[in-house]
């Protein structure tokens, strides 16, 4: 009999956090829970510590070398058993009863992905909204307490932060559609979150918190990296943009939505950079920006948002 979920998560040096995760996901009572936890060639003893629980509700896979998140995610997915799944980080906080809702949800639907919204904590400090442009979105479009609905009809949520741990996955049908992350260094979550949205046949909304995102201040979190790794987005913003051609109908009606999300992304990295790789960054994302079909430009220019069109053509020329 196939567990109810799979939650999926890459580890690298994890010791800290992972004994209480894979705790607190054994003890949801409301469902058969699989926890595919695949090392990312620790150094600190973390797939020994989860090795040596001895439940056979818990796989551990060992990659021999660090190839990244993203690597890691993949592999997971490829073990998954569970009839939904779940992708979470090591050092994130679930709330059991927000997937319990979510997988009972999606039961009674048929909907692809069930799309939560999370909470978010940096060092002691707890934050009870979401990132800025994630709560607007969120406002607008959950206006119930469980919504089935299309992406048609809630696009804005293409542009939300490209976070894995808060959606659950119907795992045969993105095993079908070929559901993979990038293997860069960062970033690798972009086309993850693209690829759940754009091969959705049905979204399920559903208004309760799933997982309280953790950064810890000064900590080894990749959204406190500011180095040359961070030149990797570059490449997670090619590869999704790729995936985006592939489907050229989704292109024609999302496009705007991937540019806007281009820009803010790109200016929320440019603040994170090191001098050292600002210009080379820069030059980058141009060449990305110059990738936009003309036909896409002027119907942003004509119709669909004339503004963000002159941005991007700004920008595109800078």
């Amino acid at each position: 009999m196939r567990p109810d979920v799979s939650v999926i998560i890459p580890m690298h040096d994890a010791a800290a956090t992972i004994d209480r995760l894979v705790a607190s996901l054994l003890a949801i009572e409301a469902l058969d829970v699989e926890v595919v936890v695949v090392d990312d060639a620790s150094t600190d003893g973390s797939a020994d510590r989860v090795a040596a629980l001895g439940r056979p509700e818990v796989v551990v896979e060992r990659l021999a070398t660090n190839q990244g998140a993203g690597i890691a995610r993949n592999r997971g997915f490829a073990l998954a058993r569970g009839r939904y799944s779940l992708f979470f980080d090591a050092d994130d906080e679930i709330h059991p009863g927000a997937l319990a809702t979510a997988v009972r949800g999606l039961d009674e639907t048929s909907a692809d992905v069930a799309f939560l919204p999370y909470r978010y904590r940096r060092g002691n400090v707890p934050h009870d909204s979401m990132n800025v442009f994630d709560l607007a979105a969120w406002g607008r479009y959950a206006t119930s307490p469980r919504r089935l609905t299309r992406l048609s009809d809630v696009p804005q949520l293409l542009g939300f932060s490209s976070y894995p741990w808060n959606k659950v996955l119907r795992t045969d049908r993105y095993r079908t559609t070929a559901l993979h992350f990038s293997g860069t260094p960062v970033h690798n979550d972009i086309l993850g979150h693209w690829l759940t949205l754009l091969d959705a046949e049905s979204v399920l909304l559903v208004d309760d918190p799933l997982c309280t995102h953790i950064v810890a201040q000064g900590g080894r979190n990749l959204t406190n990296r500011e180095s040359r790794a961070r030149l990797s987005l570059l490449d997670a913003l090619d590869e999704t943009y790729t995936a985006l051609e592939q489907r050229p109908d989704k292109r024609y009606r999302y496009a705007h939505h991937y540019w806007d999300f281009v820009l803010r992304v790109g200016g929320w990295a440019t603040t994170r950079l090191t001098p050292d790789v600002t210009d080379e960054f820069n030059v980058g994302l141009q060449r990305h920006l110059l990738r936009m079909d003309l036909g896409d430009l002027g119907r942003m220019r004509l119709r669909r948002d004339p503004l963000l069109a002159e941005l991007l053509v700004r920008r595109s020329l800078a």
